[in-house]
Formats: structure tokens, sequence, C-alpha cells
């Protein structure tokens, strides 16, 4: 995966560690203790140094599950916002060491036990299941990154990496992105339907209690959407 991302309007760092005291760990840290950037989190907000160290465990690389002979595919980025105003075209970007200020990310995890069990008619063909890997897409941007096209920008940069980078995902042939949004996230299912994923249908989960959206839900009407990334 590429180490830097750079877009006309943003800088995206591949993320491996985020020790505490750390400068990634105190962007993380912003990031997830922001109760209304983990609005729709199951996570939830974090109320200590320790909730972030534990939530960032789920997402960040690790050799644990691989000493153990099972591979897993972690892809964490932050995202920055380049803050010198530059007129620029389609083609030109910035310079690495131009200024920037960190206001989300974007990260995409292979499947594990913790992972929502879909449906059969949720998830790619069972006839291409062994050479497939299923990754989940996830995303968070404090409330400074919203409404301005940066999720969109983001997912779009994170995903033309994932094309670019075929070794890392080996020993499998092809990739395919998944995401689950809920039902009252409006501004999360336009940023799917413009990055181009497509809506595999909608499905009802109950009987899961998550505090979301500043209440317990046992009930929820999940969005599934789905693209493959390389075939």
């Amino acid at each position: 995966m590429d180490a830097i991302i750079l877009t006309p309007r943003l800088k995206l760092a591949l993320l491996t560690k985020a020790a505490r005291g750390s400068p990634e760990f105190e962007w993380l840290h912003q990031l997830h203790s922001n109760e209304k950037a983990t609005w729709w989190s199951i996570n939830g907000r974090a109320k200590s140094i320790e909730d972030t160290e534990d939530v960032t465990r789920r997402y960040l690389p690790t050799n644990d599950a691989e000493s153990e002979g099972a591979k897993t595919h972690r892809v964490a980025y932050t995202v920055h916002k380049i803050l010198e105003p530059m007129a620029l075209s389609v083609e030109t970007k910035p310079q690495a060491g131009t200024p920037t200020e960190f206001i989300g990310l974007v990260t995409l995890k292979s499947l594990d036990t913790g992972s929502l069990a879909l449906p059969e008619e949720f998830n790619p063909s069972v006839a291409a299941a062994t050479a497939t890997l299923t990754v989940e897409l996830a995303y968070m941007f404090l409330p400074t990154g919203w409404g301005k096209g940066y999720a969109t920008e983001s997912v779009e940069a994170v995903f033309g990496s994932c094309k670019r980078a075929r070794s890392f995902w080996a020993p499998f042939s092809n990739l395919y992105v998944r995401a689950i949004v809920n039902d009252g996230n409006p501004a999360s299912l336009r940023v799917m339907d413009k990055t181009g994923m497509t809506k595999r249908g909608v499905y009802n989960l109950t009987g899961r209690t998550v505090f979301l959206a500043g209440e317990w839900r046992e009930q929820h009407r999940l969005h599934i959407f789905g693209m493959h990334l390389l075939e």
C-alpha cells in the first residue's frame, strides 16, 4: 500500500502504529473522543486514553494472528487537509511538505469473528469465495471535515491505492470491499453513491444492543454496499 497518498486537497498517511504519546496517537484520540465524530460508530466515544488504545487495536496492523498461521489484512490511513490554498488543476498535486491539519481516518479490515455475519445474498458469490478476500470499509471525520467532500475524496484515494498494491492482498487474487451504513446516516449513504459502491440491499438486524447516535438501540436498518476492487 502507498505510504503517502496526495490528492489536490488532502494528504493520506499509512498508519502502522500509534504508540501513546506519539502524534499519531494524539490524532486518533482527538477523533475517537469526539462525540460528533463517533456519533455513528458502534465503538462509541472514547472517554479515556485507555478507551482509545482499545479501539485502535481493533484496526491497526498486527502480527498476532499471523503467528497462528492466519494472516489478517488491515489498512489504516490518517487523513489530513492541505492548509495552504493553491490553484490546482486536476493533474496537479501538492508537495509532500505542505502544512496540513488532521481531519479523519479511513480503515479497511479483513473480516474476523467480530464482524457482522450477513446472509448469503449480501456477500460475494460462493464460487469466488476461496480466491476473494472481503474487507470492511470504515471512516470517521472530525466535524471540521464535514460537508466538503473529503470523505468521498479519501475513500476513492484509498481504493486507488488498493488497486495498485495487488501483492499486498496475497494470497488472494480478488479483493471485495463491503460497507455497512445505518439508515439514519444519510451523509454516508451519499458517500457510498459517489464512490461507486453498489447497494446490495437492506438488512434488518435485531437482538444486537448497541449505543449508537445517542441512544441504546436493539433494532438496526442497515444498508449493505459492496464493490470488487480486484478481480
